[in-house]
């Protein structure tokens, strides 16, 4: 690999040192720019040319492609397979933004602990929420002594905020409230 680079930096450096000797001995004519073109040209070629030999490499490599080439002169492909594996990563990329969504909607008043989410599929194959699990800490940066005795103003305030958390995550994915469930620790 080495050799190879070596090679092809000492061909770069001969075509330049060829190319700007003939430029040198070139008289400045009109044709000069026509020359300088065809140089340019054949210099992009030598340049590219790993490419072309990458390009090359891969087209033989067989690993890459999912079906295989007697699959399909031998109608063996197992469609099921692979359209539940494909099913399946749509689902995790689709729990994946819904986690990062939540996460950003909350990020300015809440840490969040853990985030699960269900997905079922409907009659038409696609795929749609069915509940949403939050365990959230408050960023809020008071500290607070809980009493003694537990005041109802406090667990009241703990389920407004609940309720609205609930409310926007509710209307940000038009889901039913009761399937969303919250905890604040």
């Amino acid at each position: 690999m080495i050799d190879y680079f070596y090679n092809y930096i000492k061909n770069i450096i001969f075509f330049l040192i060829f190319m700007s000797f003939i430029q040198v001995i070139l008289p400045t004519n009109k044709y000069r720019s026509y020359i300088n073109l065809i140089f340019g040209m054949i210099l992009v070629f030598i340049m590219i040319e790993p490419l072309n030999i990458l390009f090359d490499n891969v087209k033989n490599i067989e690993a890459i492609t999912i079906f295989n080439e007697d699959d399909f002169k031998n109608n063996n492909i197992d469609i099921n397979k692979y359209k539940n594996i494909q099913n399946e990563m749509v689902k995790s990329a689709f729990k994946d933004n819904i986690k990062k969504q939540i996460e950003t909607i909350l990020k300015d008043n809440y840490f969040i602990k853990d985030i699960e989410v269900s997905l079922y599929e409907n009659k038409y194959d696609e795929i749609n929420i069915q509940e949403i699990q939050l365990t959230l800490t408050s960023n809020n940066k008071n500290i607070y002594v809980k009493p003694f005795k537990e005041d109802n103003d406090l667990k009241l305030k703990e389920q407004k905020e609940i309720d609205n958390i609930k409310n926007t995550i509710s209307q940000y994915y038009n889901l039913n409230i009761e399937n969303i469930s919250i905890m604040l620790t």
